[in-house]
């Protein structure tokens, strides 16, 4: 017996089409048939066959169409002979058996899994014969006839995203063949169809340019850029726009067969790979596969790169639109490597060019992981950025985690190793941090950045003190990163040697002020979820050092003394994920279980993962074994959730069963006991990590689950439907501090630290500039500790955090936040297009922009022409945006800034 889906529900027997009798009895048949040899919730069937109140006759219903389908299968023949398909009562519900030869979707999801494995390999013609095979499949939407009939199941949409997914890996391969003029047409259509999918008009922008037509390659893609700016609000991500740039310059790289995948991984053009023969990548993964892991694939051994040519008199640069910033004050962390080949080589230039080769990769692999940038190669030295294009507020810990990891990874060339290395010449580290002005390209890509500053000179300073295979940091790093980090003692110059990770707190957290209103609807929600055993996802929304850590703090602490008895899970997405992409999953499974951190191979001090223990092994049979006992289910949990213990990370193969198990994992916990499963960062986390979380809070099913995340609002940027059209979500947005909450959480820091009061014109000064913000009061606090009174100056940290933020913004709107400034930090469109030199429509949607991001405020009184004005919702925004900018530049636009503020004046007057 056949059964297909992808299409209008058929059941095929050996005799032809078996007919199925009532609209229950299909929904019934086909909501199985989607989850085959899954066991469905009876509760879940119920939800699907009925979408409002069931009635109360639904079980009975329910009974009688499962009755039917037994004797409908059990009327098959050739049951006996192969196993055919079987429809068992399997608590919590029923489970379908049905061989995977026997049901379309499980052939179709073969089908595309070898297509895209076959894509990934770079065998585009293969890949596109199994990809065509995969959708020729479909007769049409999944399950056409219920669709029909008013069915609207989530699964039903996840397929159809499938399909169009598949579409595009089938493109992505006939493109690579060569075959355009064949798939253009249908190219158009879809596009033209869904004009936001930015893969499929990247896709039609190469067709249309190989077939000469560059003026319709532009129009696709300012047709998906209108339609992403109108209906969502977005900018074109970076890889479309690197086609696009591409399309313009006639790169020659929109010629290569893998174009598309290498302007998805490294997000702008590049010259062609060098002929067969010739030193190149290896492979490349297509666009389809960048998804939890867009790392290049591995590079073999190559010569160390030349340094930087020294800054021309022209600018190296491509003209920046108006008002962009190429020049910005920013500060960065440096990191030099110092590797000095050994004597055992015996002179061989090649062995030595293969040592030189192998050390260049490792060093760039790790700075790379560490999310750094290596500018250069001079002689023995390599020297790296952190936070030269983007800022984050730890680049200086990752520049020293990724020094501690360079030198272990180096060990392998020391005695030993493959090539000893002269004991004399092993490698030293040092890294400094400072403020530098950076010189780029006008959207952070091209050419290596030029730095300007004392930082590098210092770095280099300090590397000649620092001894063979050891490590040294500045008293500015040191200082900045002793929160996370231990280090030894520091010499007179203040520098010292990193230790470690810090595993204890230094510092008690700040007291939680000023939230009533939140931890009221937080001790709610606890006792709805426990009360109505249903889950209910829970997010909290903040700029960064708004809270969301603390209150989640607090959430668990009610939860633990809760009457209801909550198991409480945690875990967070880490930029030490990118190796590792289901690291979420893994520490919410550490958590889950009580085994240490190193147990469960999670991140350590330098991000890389910790074998396998056996005691976390034990743990989790424990727990699985107490939850689903040692028979098959248990067994296959446990097959599928071994990888995550695992110091090697799980293969993309094995993500959808492991995704499932860990889902059915949880679910068995609240099943047994209420549970808080609190998950942080989600903002950061890749894609895939936000459909398994949104996954969970659908399908977990009547059993007592509060989820609650945490994110930055950047993350309703990437998914602005999340919690929506749920019926148990609630969304939390933490607003800034009022002023008498922020004043008592001041007075409250000043006294722990040992301070005493301040005078009442500087503590207004300081309140003003905290903003409400918890963490630059904590900030504040700790500046002002032990220091003689006086103008209070904005804290590296403080400095930091906000121009990390800063840096998440698109450079016109950045350049626009440049402007507002000089405009006295209130606004209108009018202003900015004058001062800035750009469009007022253009100024009036990034002034927009910046308003949903939470820099800017609209305010309530418009300007004296009518237009709409805005404002810093924050000082301590303005004060870095003030900081960012070069002098000359920031003079000019307040220039600018006082001829239209008169010019206006003299207008109204007239």
């Amino acid at each position: 017996m056949k059964f297909q889906v992808l299409g209008p529900l058929t059941v095929l027997g050996d005799s032809g089409p078996v007919a199925l009798s009532g609209v229950k009895q299909r929904a019934t048949l086909g909501h199985l048939l989607l989850h085959a040899n899954e066991v469905v919730a009876t509760s879940a069937l119920m939800r699907a066959l009925w979408a409002g109140e069931p009635p109360p006759t639904a079980r009975k219903m329910l009974q009688n169409a499962v009755s039917a389908l037994r004797g409908l299968l059990a009327a098959d023949d050739t049951e006996d002979a192969h196993g055919g398909p079987v429809l068992l009562t399997h608590a919590p519900g029923y489970l379908l058996r049905v061989d995977g030869d026997d049901l379309d979707l499980t052939a179709y999801r073969a089908l595309a899994d070898r297509g895209r494995a076959d894509l990934a390999a770079g065998a585009w013609s293969s890949a596109a014969r199994t990809l065509r095979a995969a959708l020729d499949l479909w007769r049409g939407p999944v399950l056409a006839d219920l669709a029909e009939s008013g069915t609207d199941w989530p699964e039903l949409r996840t397929l159809a995203q499938a399909r169009t997914a598949t579409r595009e890996d089938l493109y992505e391969a006939e493109l690579a063949c060569g075959r355009h003029d064949d798939v253009l047409e249908e190219l158009r259509t879809h596009a033209e169809r869904e004009p936001e999918r930015e893969r499929l008009c990247a896709q039609l922008m190469l067709a249309l340019y190989r077939r000469g037509h560059q003026s319709d390659a532009l129009e696709a893609y300012r047709r998906t850029r209108t339609a992403l700016a109108s209906r969502l609000g977005l900018e074109p991500g970076r890889a479309l726009r690197a086609v696009e740039r591409a399309v313009l310059d006639h790169d020659p790289v929109l010629g290569q067969p893998d174009a598309l995948a290498i302007m998805a991984l490294d997000g702008e053009p590049r010259r062609p790979r060098p002929a067969a023969g010739t030193p190149g990548p290896a492979a490349v993964t297509p666009a389809s596969a960048v998804g939890f892991d867009s790392r290049p694939a591995p590079r073999p051994p190559a010569p160390p790169a030349l340094p930087a040519p020294p800054r021309a008199t022209a600018f190296p640069y491509p003209a920046a639109p108006s008002g962009v910033l190429t020049e910005q004050h920013k500060q960065l962390s440096m990191l030099l490597v110092r590797t000095t080949l050994g004597k055992g080589l015996g002179g061989d230039p090649e062995d030595a060019a293969r040592l030189s080769g192998e050390l260049a990769v490792a060093i760039r692999d790790e700075v790379a992981r560490h999310g750094g940038k290596v500018s250069g190669v001079l002689g023995p030295v390599t020297f790296a950025l952190f936070g030269v294009v983007r800022t984050r507020e730890d680049d200086a810990e990752r520049a020293v985690r990724a020094g501690r990891a360079i030198l272990r990874r180096l060990r392998q060339y020391g005695a030993g190793g493959p090539v000893p290395v002269h004991g004399g010449s092993a490698p030293r580290v040092a890294v400094a941090t400072g403020d530098v002005v950076v010189t780029c390209a006008a959207d952070g890509t091209g050419a290596v950045p030029i730095v300007n500053g004392a930082v590098p000179q210092s770095c280099a300073d300090l590397l000649r003190t620092v001894p063979p295979g050891g490590i040294r940091v500045c008293a500015t790093t040191r200082s900045g990163t002793e929160r996370s980090l231990v280090y030894g003692p520091a010499g007179p110059d203040g520098a010292a040697e990193p230790l470690g990770t810090r595993t204890t707190r230094t510092h008690t957290p700040p007291a939680l002020v000023g939230r009533d209103r939140e931890l009221a609807q937080l001790s709610g929600a606890l006792d709805d979820v426990a009360r109505r055993q249903r889950p209910c996802l829970l997010t909290a929304l903040g700029e960064p050092g708004a809270g969301k850590t603390r209150l989640m703090a607090e959430l668990a602490r009610l939860a633990r003394r809760s009457p209801h008895g909550y198991r409480v899970v945690t875990g967070h997405s880490s930029w030490c994920d990118r190796d590792r992409p289901l690291a979420l999953l893994d520490r919410t499974l550490t958590s889950a279980t009580g085994t240490t951190v190193s147990a469960t191979g999670t991140a350590t001090d330098d991000c890389t993962v910790a074998g396998t223990d056996d005691c976390a092994h034990d743990a989790l049979a424990r727990t699985v074994h107490a939850l689903f006992g040692t028979g098959d289910r248990g067994t296959w949990l446990l097959d599928r959730l071994g990888p995550l213990l695992r110091a090697e990370p799980p293969v993309p193969a094995d993500w959808p069963d492991l995704a499932t198990a860990w889902r059915f994992l949880l679910t068995g916990l609240a099943a047994e006991r209420p549970l808080l499963l609190v998950l942080e960062d989600l903002h950061s986390a890749p894609d895939p990590v936000l459909d398994l979380v949104t996954e969970l809070a659908d399908a977990a099913g009547p059993v007592p689950l509060l989820l609650a995340v945490t994110a930055r609002p950047e993350l309703l940027d990437r998914r602005p439907t999340w919690g929506g059209g749920r019926r148990d979500a609630l969304a939390l947005t933490l607003d800034p501090l009022d002023e008498p909450s922020a004043a008592a959480l001041l007075d409250d820091l000043l006294a722990d630290g040992g301070g005493g009061a301040l005078p009442t014109d500087l503590r207004r000064d300081v309140l003003a500039r905290i903003g409400g913000n918890p963490l630059y009061a904590v900030e504040y606090a700790r500046e002002l500790a032990g220091r003689a009174p006086g103008p209070p100056v904005m804290p590296r940290h403080v400095r930091q955090v906000v121009a990390a933020h800063l840096d998440t913004l698109p450079p016109l709107a950045k350049a626009v936040l440049v402007c507002a400034s000089a405009l006295g930090g209130v606004c209108c469109a009018d202003g900015v297009a004058a001062v800035g030199g750009v469009d007022r429509a253009e100024a009036a949607h990034w002034l927009d922009h910046l308003e949903r991001r939470d820099f800017l405020r609209r305010s309530r009184h418009p300007s004296a022409t009518g237009a709409l004005r805005y404002a810093f919702r924050h000082p301590a925004t303005r004060e870095a945006v003030d900081a960012l900018v070069p002098r000359t530049v920031r003079e000019d636009r307040r220039r600018r800034a006082e001829a239209w503020t008169e010019s206006t004046a003299a207008q109204l007057t007239a």
